[in-house]
Parts: structure tokens; sequence; C-alpha cells
């Protein structure tokens, strides 16, 4: 379910909503991995506020994040030509809406991935709601290792920029 984008799902539903005789003269469209990323990345989305008074680190992409890991990872994205959405909303179900901190597609296989980067787990109310966020997404059929992609660190185990290179060769490109 996750692997289809709004655009692809829409497309779909609206095909499979015509009767079989009618479906023998669409012809389907072959859209490009590149333009069907660009009009993954023009989708409009709001981002999730970022109060003033927190400090924030401004990517190579120009946009405002919450933490030098997240930093480091938009840029390592970024770099790589990897099209991402930095806090997109994500609907879970139809009362609960979060917003991962990367929301990515693999231009290849056209499907997105989440990526959740739990940077106190130091803190034990952080690493609270981290574990009950986790649940929220298996409920919502969002499997971990496949769909969502977990980074963490504590103050002595710090992100680093080998492990993000290996996330990405290993999982998004």
């Amino acid at each position: 379910i996750h692997s289809f984008t709004g655009l692809e799902k829409t497309i779909q539903n609206t095909y499979e909503s015509y009767p079989e005789s009618s479906k023998a003269y669409i012809q389907p469209i072959n859209v490009s991995d590149d333009s069907f990323t660009q009009m993954w990345m023009q989708i409009p989305y709001e981002r999730k506020m970022i109060s003033e008074e927190y400090t924030t680190f401004l990517t190579n992409n120009g946009e405002r994040v919450r933490s030098k890991s997240e930093l480091t990872i938009a840029n390592a994205l970024y770099k790589r030509k990897i099209p991402y959405k930095y806090e997109c909303p994500l609907r879970l179900d139809k009362y609960s809406v979060i917003y991962p901190d990367f929301t990515i597609l693999n231009s290849r296989t056209r499907k997105v991935i989440y990526w959740e980067h739990r940077g106190m787990m130091d803190d034990r109310d952080y690493a609270r709601h981290a574990v009950k966020r986790m649940k929220d997404y298996q409920s919502a059929g969002i499997c971990i290792g496949k769909d969502l992609i977990i980074t963490e660190e504590t103050v002595n185990y710090p992100l680093g920029t080998n492990e993000i290179d290996w996330i990405i060769d290993n999982y998004l490109v």
C-alpha cells in the first residue's frame, strides 16, 4: 500500500473504476523515472512548523531542520540526488497524522520509504515516545526495515556519516 504515491493511487483507482470493455481502449502512460520524480517532488505539502525560538540548521537544499544529524542526513540525500521531503505529513489512519523526518522516493522502484532519526535516546520520555511511534507505524502496516528506516543515537553513540552512507547504499539506490 505504501509503495504507491498519491498520484499513482489516483490513476490506478480511476483505471480500476472503468468497465473491462473500456480498459481495452486505454493506452498506458509510460512516465520516465526522472519525470515521475519531478511530479512527486512538485506535490505540495505543509511541513510541521519549527518555532523560531529553537535552534535550526540550514541544509544544502535550503531547508531548515531540527538537528545536526537531520542536517547530515538531508545533505547526504541531497548530494546523492535522492528525492526527499522533510517532515511531510503522513496520515496513519483517519484520526492521526505524523510527520516522519524524511519521506524518500526511490526513483528506480517508485517506492516511498520513511526515515525516522531518533536522536535523543538517552532521554527517557523521548525514548518512550519513540517506541509508541514505532507501534503506530506498525499498526498502520508500515514495516520497519522495508518501508521505514530507523536510525538512533545517544550522547555516547552519535550517528556517523558512514552509517548514513551505508543506509543510502543499501536501501535507497
